[in-house]
């Protein structure tokens, strides 16, 4: 309404130059008309005209009959594709025994109608799922990315509303990301993930996945809806067990480009006390470094870690894809040797690292304790692996490390890995662990 109001009180301004009161006879001031066609549509003409092509989808447990959780999706092809985010519809892929999905469309019909999963893209959280017939209205797969700075509209059902329309803008990709993402200046809030966002022409430019509230949205980058779009399109019948397979088979295939990524680069080193320890490998590692003040406590811990801080989601107990790794120097002018040994071992042993996964999802770690010497320090580390027992190839690794070459100052080091072969693991690790040294 502001921007109405604004541009009425420009039509009706008189020209530069030309008096407020009457004009002469035979003299008029013209003002040109504003270029109507550039202008963006109404939000609610918008929306009036491509609210059919957006659904509710809803993840249905068998037992009970009723609906576990719910989504959003939208319809991009004539046969009745649907795409939403592979995060709504996971436990279909996961416990086809279980769980059953269908698709609710806003003011068409309102009985739900039962869709079946035809294909998935985990590492990008997308998923495609279909009707059995036809529908008459859906959307079109913008062909690139908008410039920075575009009015986009964001659609979907937040908790349970029904289908809402959200003005947000276009911000272009998350630099260093470990796994493409957009960045929406918008509200994107629970139940409108898998749901579009829109141009103002109706065009889809990105995939709802995720936000962090106060209008940081996140959207999966419409190339790989496309490339999602174009493969589902050709699947004639789907089952759970391929789904599955499928979604290993695209872990494993992730896991070595970064894999390949981080073993084709030197571990770079930061300083850390009397230690150089791994720094910030590559880019789309996030590094953040502190030393707590409390002046009661005879010793200091300064800590330095790094992560991706992005995973690929599995299940609601289970996520993958995760570098992360921290590091701690722990010193000491007040203790006794004895004393900071003590205290060493106790810092050791309450590591919390680790990627959280349930029983179902992941075998226990196995450990191999060494006491060996890196660059001439002598440490001792312990090298865990657990298998996905779903997903076979894809391991956790979780190894720790303490130097053990002074009496009253040490570093104790981390590295998680989610979802990698266990040769690229041990690989990433033992380059890891080479980059480790001492400075006197």
């Amino acid at each position: 309404m502001l921007k109405f109001l604004l541009l009425t009180a420009l039509t009706q301004a008189p020209a530069p130059g030309v008096p407020t009161g009457a004009p002469d006879a035979g003299t008029q001031a013209v003002v040109p008309p504003l270029p109507v066609a550039t202008l963006p549509p109404a939000t609610h003409e918008l929306f009036e005209r491509i609210k059919g092509r957006v659904a509710q989808v809803r993840i249905i447990e068998r037992r009970s009959g009723t609906k576990s959780t719910i989504g959003s999706g939208f319809f991009v092809s004539a046969e009745g594709h649907a795409l939403t985010n592979y995060h709504v519809v996971s436990s279909i892929v996961h416990h086809p025994e279980d769980y059953t999905a269908e698709l609710v469309r806003d003011g068409k019909d309102t009985e739900a109608v039962p869709v079946r999963l035809v294909d998935v893209d985990v590492v990008h959280d997308l998923a495609v799922i279909q009707l059995d017939g036809p529908v008459k209205d859906w959307f079109v797969l913008a062909d690139r990315e908008p410039p920075q700075g575009t009015r986009l509209y964001a659609m979907g059902n937040p908790h349970d509303l029904g289908t809402t329309i959200v003005e947000g803008t276009y911000n272009g990709l998350i630099q260093d990301a470990l796994y493409d993402k957009v960045h929406f200046s918008g509200a994107i809030n629970s139940g409108m993930s898998g749901g579009p966002t829109v141009s103002s022409e109706g065009q889809v430019v990105g995939v709802n996945v995720a936000s962090m509230g106060n209008q940081l949205g996140f959207l999966v980058p419409v190339t790989h809806a496309r490339a999602l779009l174009e493969r589902a399109r050709q699947v004639k019948e789907s089952s759970p067990s391929t789904l599955l397979a499928q979604v290993g088979a695209q872990l494993l295939d992730s896991q070595q480009r970064i894999a390949e990524r981080l073993l084709a680069e030197p571990v770079p080193t930061q300083l850390l006390g009397d230690y150089r320890v791994p720094g910030r490998w590559l880019p789309f590692l996030k590094c953040w470094g502190d030393t707590p003040h409390e002046p009661e406590n005879p010793y200091t811990i300064t800590s330095y870690q790094c992560s991706s801080e992005e995973d690929i989601f599995l299940s609601s107990d289970h996520r993958t894809g995760v570098v992360a790794y921290d590091h701690a120097f722990v010193s000491s002018d007040k203790l006794g040797a004895l004393r900071f040994s003590a205290l060493y071992t106790a810092t050791f042993g309450n590591d919390s690292g680790g990627v959280d996964a349930t029983k179902e999802d992941v075998t226990n770690f196995r450990c191999k304790v060494e006491f060996v010497k890196v660059g001439g320090i002598p440490v001792r580390t312990a090298l865990c692996l657990r298998a996905y027992k779903k997903l076979p190839g894809l391991y956790d690794l979780a190894l720790r490390v303490a130097t053990l070459n002074a009496s009253t100052s040490g570093v104790q080091t981390s590295l998680d890995l989610a979802g990698f072969s266990a040769d690229n693991a041990r690989a990433i690790a033992r380059r890891y662990l080479e980059a480790l040294a001492w400075t006197k």
